[in-house]
């Protein structure tokens, strides 16, 4: 109930934002599960910025920069994030996330 409420409250927040940044951290945890870690930092019209731990998805297999970003784009369709309105993404440099091993096709 507690995680329902938590995921209206940043729903409600995101559909008045004016512009966002993702931060993404792909670590793995005890049980050798690899986590992705989505932070978001947005601004809203009052120019008030926020930051928030938006997802913590677990990485099932491969954490390839396609795994990565098909994890992303559930998180976004999940909380109706649009596209146009994100301005940044960090990383932690590793190479599945700066595209060494493979591009996303979504983007050419």
């Amino acid at each position: 109930m507690m995680a329902l409420d938590i995921k209206t409250i940043l729903t409600d927040r995101i559909a008045g934002i004016e512009s966002f940044s993702i931060a993404l951290d792909e670590s793995t945890d005890l049980c050798e599960t690899a986590q992705l870690a989505i932070f978001i930092r947005d601004v809203d019209k009052a120019f008030t910025v926020t930051e928030e731990l938006l997802a913590l998805q677990p990485l099932k297999g491969t954490t390839t920069g396609e795994d990565i970003f098909s994890e992303v784009l559930k998180v976004f369709t999940n909380f109706g994030l649009p596209w146009s309105k994100l301005r940044g993404i960090s990383t932690d440099g590793v190479p599945s996330m700066v595209g060494i091993r493979k591009v996303s096709s979504e983007f050419e």
